[in-house]
């Protein structure tokens, strides 16, 4: 008969379990920190992942179920090996808040022998190695956590080499004279220079922008030019919708495919610009060399912040715990059942819910939860249920594809970069931007060809500078007219106001244009060469201008509506200078309801 072995150990801890939680339930580093080989995946059934350590000699192989864990107060894993010296690992983690406000961090694992050998190797291995290396790893974590370091985590030996140093500090000075943001690059260096392995794998550049404390396009536009120079890569991970995690990696746009599949959720999905097709960085090999496919846990808490707890309840039982949650929507799943609970969470909602589940499924619309609440998880179907609170608001430190494509950097550096031929790729929401030049035939009759060609070359060059200064981009020109694209609709409402009024300032007659402004779902396609857009919310904004008089921007309900643009125009339009209006567009059955404004 097997024997099994159980340890515990208590940390007594100076951070709060928020602080903690982030590094804690991060397995992949802590396995890493405390001294544990390398894994690979083998293979994923019902949910339960094949794993084996990547070490010589000893074999190693297990079976891994998924991870259990309550945000941010306790984790837990079973494994059960097929080969090696063990049969079962099971490990408890909790973190209790003290009336100090630091956490009791109270560490448990149970471990069972298959042989002589595990009956050496436990008492040994996890009762004096393991021991002192989580002790250390521990107290590391909860110094770093009470410092409130987000960004730099567990720095290694491993820095820049000379020759990755002085590769960046050549490649710097370049793009500091070509206008690139010097703060970033100090930042960017220190963090090369810094930072663990893990780290830079995938490195998100408005995550980084906040934990710097700099604007975030301001970032993200300084790595597009560090890609462009050497100093980058640039690659676009397709994020599956359920666990949220990278599908697929692709080091060129050209690349990316409209359907993928999930090998963890065992589902097949659409690529979607603005929701799950995130850009990241990794350093040039030339810099610093990355393996990108090193994996010290396949499982962990941190690969899905979204679930908030994933908790296994037995048939006919209850499970009771505590949580915390941010304000907004979530919803809560059940494993066996078809459907979820939405849920909203706010201060005002209740302190203690019971959620049920029975062979019927779910029994409720929306229900009010507080943001510390008390929760009930109770089972009332025949069989094992795995509820899971997920936040439906993806996070907002994702720069999308969206971002990057809509940028006027990224347009001029990348202009290579674009869907492969026949390729078409939904975004969930764009500002798109027509303009028109007003009586431009009648221009160059009035002052001639030359001077005129002057002025219209010259209006290009104020609508470039305006829609980028505005995170936009041109993406193309038609004539005397220009498409752009925002990812924000006060963006463009901003940007043609600085536009008209540098027209109005430059030059005799002064040259005003005709603008239209809509927002809504597109297709990115590519035309020509170039990342374009097509769809009936493209349709409608190229028609706007038609309804201009010149001077004036006509825009739709959707910009009218958006709370940016109605405080904007508050402060900016003039009294009495926005009207509503309805009229028919061409292609569309019913008429529009729409606004125009003097700029």
């Amino acid at each position: 008969m097997s024997k099994e072995y159980h340890y515990q150990w208590v940390f007594d801890l100076k951070a709060p379990p928020e602080a903690l939680w982030h590094l804690v339930s991060d397995t992949n580093r802590f396995n890493r920190d405390t001294g544990l080989p390398p894994m690979q995946l083998l293979g994923i059934q019902n949910r339960v992942r094949r794993v084996k350590f990547q070490i010589p000699i000893v074999r190693v192989e297990w079976d891994e179920e998924p991870f259990e864990w309550t945000y941010p107060y306790r984790f837990g894993i079973l494994r059960r090996y097929v080969t090696g010296p063990l049969l079962e690992m099971r490990v408890d983690c909790r973190l209790e808040r003290t009336e100090n406000g630091g956490t009791r961090l109270d560490y448990q694992t149970w471990v069972k022998s298959r042989n002589m050998i595990g009956d050496i190797a436990i008492p040994l291995g996890i009762g004096i190695v393991a021991k002192k290396r989580f002790t250390d790893t521990f107290h590391l974590y909860d110094r770093i956590a009470s410092r409130g370091d987000a960004v730099y985590a567990i720095a290694t030996s491993r820095h820049l080499s000379s020759s990755g140093h002085a590769r960046f500090k050549t490649l710097s000075q370049q793009l500091s004279s070509e206008g690139a943001d010097e703060k970033t690059l100090d930042n960017l260096y220190n963090y090369l220079h810094r930072a663990d392995d893990l780290s830079i794998q995938r490195m998100r550049p408005y995550a980084l922008a906040d934990g710097w404390g700099l604007p975030r396009r301001t970032v993200l536009e300084t790595f597009l030019r560090a890609t462009r120079a050497g100093m980058l890569d640039m690659y676009w991970d397709l994020l599956c919708p359920e666990c949220r995690g990278v599908a697929e990696d692709f080091g060129k746009l050209s690349d990316l495919t409209g359907r993928a599949h999930c090998n963890t959720c065992q589902i097949e999905f659409d690529a979607n610009f603005d929701q799950n097709v995130e850009v990241i960085f990794r350093p040039n090999p030339s810099v610093r060399p990355v393996d990108n496919t090193i994996e010290f846990c396949v499982g962990s808490p941190q690969r899905q912040p979204h679930i908030v707890f994933s908790m296994i309840v037995p048939p006919r039982e209850k499970l009771p715990f505590g949580t915390m949650l941010n304000e907004g929507k979530y919803r809560l799943k059940a494993s066996g059942l078809e459907g979820f609970q939405l849920v909203n969470a706010n201060p005002n909602g209740t302190e203690k819910r019971d959620f049920i589940v029975d062979a019927l499924g779910w029994h409720n619309d929306i229900l009010d939860i507080s943001l510390t609440p008390y929760i009930r998880l109770i089972n009332e179907t025949d069989s094992n249920q795995t509820f899971q609170l997920e936040r439906l608001v993806w996070s907002d430190q994702a720069a999308t594809a969206a971002d990057v494509t809509t940028l006027q950097v990224f347009r001029d550096l990348f202009s290579s970069e674009v869907l492969r031929p026949g390729e078409e790729i939904s975004v969930g929401s764009t500002t798109l931007m027509f303009t028109d030049l007003r009586n431009s035939t009648k221009l160059y009759r009035e002052i001639g060809d030359a001077p005129a060609f002057g002025r219209v070359r010259e209006h290009f060059e104020i609508l470039e500078e305006a829609v980028a200064a505005e995170g936009g981009a041109i993406i193309k020109t038609m004539g005397d007219a220009v498409m752009a694209a925002f990812r924000k609709p006060v963006s463009s409402i901003r940007a043609i106001w600085k536009v008209q009024k540098e027209l109005e300032r430059r030059g005799v007659p002064p040259l005003t244009i005709k603008v239209g402004i809509h927002y809504g779902p597109c297709i990115v396609v590519n035309l020509n060469d170039r990342l374009d857009y097509f769809g009936s919310t493209v349709n409608i904004a190229a028609r706007l201008p038609n309804f201009s008089n010149g001077g004036e921007a006509i825009f739709s309900e959707a910009i009218r509506n958006d709370p940016e643009v109605l405080e904007y125009l508050e402060k900016n339009a003039p009294p009495n200078s926005l009207s509503r209006f309805q009229s028919e567009l061409r292609g569309f059955d019913k008429p529009m309801d729409l606004w125009r404004v003097k700029v």
